[in-house]
């Protein structure tokens, strides 16, 4: 069955990049309410820029992009797809860019 891409719904770019930017900041912000609740948000990133764990942190947090990815490509909405996409390859250049600079 061929599937219009006319007619599905959330079918562009520009909301796969929203999704694919919006989702890494979500678990970054949950990582740290759950592991770091007690400290502020500043002092929060102080200690993962001084501990040197602010690179690893962002990895971690890019990954569940894989979720919005595959439900999007399941469903044909390809455009989306590749939105998500283009944001998790936009955000592993400046996780490797932060890797060599802090």
């Amino acid at each position: 069955m061929h599937v219009d891409d006319r007619s599905l719904f959330f079918n562009k770019l520009g909301y796969g990049l929203i999704v694919g930017f919006v989702t890494p900041a979500v678990f970054f912000l949950l990582y740290y309410i759950f592991r770091f609740g007690q400290l502020s948000f500043a002092d929060y990133l102080r200690f993962l820029v001084e501990s040197k764990k602010l690179v690893n942190v962002l990895s971690l947090v890019v990954l569940p992009n894989l979720a919005p990815f595959m439900l999007l490509i399941n469903s044909s909405r390809y455009s989306s797809g590749r939105g998500v996409l283009t944001a998790t390859v936009l955000e592993g250049v400046v996780i490797f860019i932060l890797k060599f600079v802090l």
